[in-house]
């Protein structure tokens, strides 16, 4: 059954949205055209249940910083106007 199926790549350590991505890719790369996408599927959850994960291919081990400054949204108290006075 599919619930089992799923219970088993829970059982990787992955969470339901991380398990709901990988079966999402993994069945765009993988389904044939002409089968139905259940199978599809099913033989995606069967690969991500069987299959040990390695976390560095999963996430990256340090998050990546943002190289983009935050600006902030109005300008300072005292910060002189760019429209010239009329």
């Amino acid at each position: 059954m599919r619930s089992q199926k799923i219970h088993c790549v829970l059982a990787q350590g992955m969470n339901r949205f991380e398990v709901c991505q990988l079966v999402s890719k993994g069945v765009r790369a993988t389904h044939k055209s002409g089968s139905r996408f259940q199978d599809s599927i099913n033989d995606v959850l069967q690969y991500l249940g069987t299959h040990a994960q390695s976390q560095e291919s999963m996430r990256p081990a340090t998050p990546q910083s943002s190289e983009k400054s935050l600006k902030a949204a109005a300008p300072e108290v005292g910060a002189k106007s760019l429209k010239p006075a009329a």
